[in-house]
Formats: structure tokens, sequence, C-alpha cells
């Protein structure tokens, strides 16, 4: 299966109660035929966890860099509760994704997903920061976060850019082509041993790279874990939320 969180979709819904949900245009963007077509984003926050202006983490969805192109996976709201429980406002966009397997095989698969949706990832963070000011949210204190396609794209969103992020959370997400690392923030990559999908070797190149570049970084190892391992959260959360709280607060 090329797209890796469909087997979710049936097991788990996304729950946004007791949370604001509000879908926004953020560019315009060629897909891959060339048509040129709206994204959107979502702003997530908590009404009741009113820090103005709110510090952000822009979270990028996974699924393969194929249809369905989802913003609302079941794991995107799970994040989402407890980012905005504890007063960020969360941003899932969507981005460029090829229609199918044949597709994706025919016009580069994974490296042309990355620069796709790389762009689309530079879009968003533009989008917040001229925005900010109405959104109410901080636009100097910003991280990102991504799962599975959304970590790789992540990573050619900040290798690519000159955008500011004050961390990175990369959750089993290692791209097979590395962008320039040389700039990266600090870096929490979250990873199982056991990865079918994107395998755990790739994740050790990229720990290599951040040791080259002197950049600070820590890996969680999920010991037997697949892909996509929402029942090790709290196994790897407290350590996302202790690096988002020191680099955003």
């Amino acid at each position: 299966m090329l797209n890796p969180e469909l087997e979710f979709r049936d097991r788990f819904k996304p729950d946004y109660t007791g949370m604001t949900l509000t879908e926004l245009d953020f560019c315009e963007m060629e897909d891959y035929d060339g048509v040129r077509r709206t994204y959107r984003l979502d702003l997530i926050t908590r009404p009741d966890k009113v820090h103005s202006p709110r510090p952000v983490v822009l979270f990028i969805h996974g699924g393969g860099f194929t249809q369905p192109c989802d913003k609302r996976q079941a794991y995107i709201s799970v994040f989402a509760r407890r980012l905005t429980d504890a007063g960020y406002a969360v941003v899932s966009p969507d981005y460029p994704v090829f229609d199918d397997e044949t597709r994706f095989n025919g016009a580069g698969g994974e490296k042309a997903g990355y620069f796709k949706a790389g762009e689309a990832v530079h879009r968003a963070y533009q989008y917040i920061v001229e925005h900010a000011g109405e959104l109410e949210l901080d636009s100097e204190r910003i991280a990102i976060a991504g799962g599975s396609a959304g970590g790789m794209a992540a990573f050619y969103g900040i290798g690519n850019y000159s955008d500011c992020y004050r961390a990175f959370v990369n959750l089993w997400g290692a791209p097979e082509q590395i962008p320039d690392m040389s700039g990266f923030p600090p870096t929490l990559s979250v990873h199982g041993t056991a990865d079918a999908v994107v395998p755990f070797q790739r994740e050790m190149l990229i720990q290599e790279k951040l040791e080259t570049y002197n950049i600070e970084h820590q890996l969680i190892s999920l010991d037997g874990s697949g892909h996509t391992p929402l029942d090790r959260m709290d196994d790897f959360l407290p350590s996302v939320m202790k690096l988002l709280d020191r680099t955003l607060t």
C-alpha cells in the first residue's frame, strides 16, 4: 500500500471536540498535472487556552505523497489536542500529491514529492508570518513537525528555504535523499525500529548528518514498533512537549 496512512482511516476518526477549527486558503500552486490549485490549511486552537499571540506548531500530515491528501488525518487531531491543551496553535496544511501509484512512480516518486511538499510547507510558513497579527499568532515562535511523508516534506521545507523555526519534531519521516541540514533547528526524531515503510536505517543516516553539522538532536527509538506507532505516544510525547516548551515559551 503506497499511502501508509490509509490503514488508519477506518480505525481512527479525527476528533476536534473542544477545539476551534478554522480552514483558510494559504497559497496557489501547480499540481503534478500542471494545474494551478488553491491549497488550504487548518488553524486549530483552544478557545479556553488563550495565550495571545500563540506560539505555533506547523504540523505536516503524512500519506506517501499520494491521494487522499488529508490535513485532518486522525493522528493530526490527536496531536492537536495535546498541543492546544498546552496553549499552542496548530497549523495543518495540505500540499500537492500524486493521484495514484502509477503517477508516483512515473514522475519522480519521493524525490518529486519532497520538493513540491517542501514548497507548500514554506508557503504555509509565509502565510503564518504574514497573517500572524490578525490570527493572534506569534510569528517569531514557530516550530515544525511532521509524520511520515510530512516529516520528509518538513526536511525540505527547512533545508531549501530560510524560514526560521525554533524546533523540528520528525515523526518516522526520514527522506532517502537528504537535503542540506546545516541550518536545522534543534531536532527530535521518533522512529520505530521495525518500520517497514520508512526503514530505521534511513533514520540512522539522518542522525549522522545532524551529528556532522553539530545540530542539537535527540532520537527516540521505539523498539519493535512499525510505522505510525500511535500506541506508543506516551513513550515519546513528553519529550516532544519538553522540546517545544523549551524552544517556544
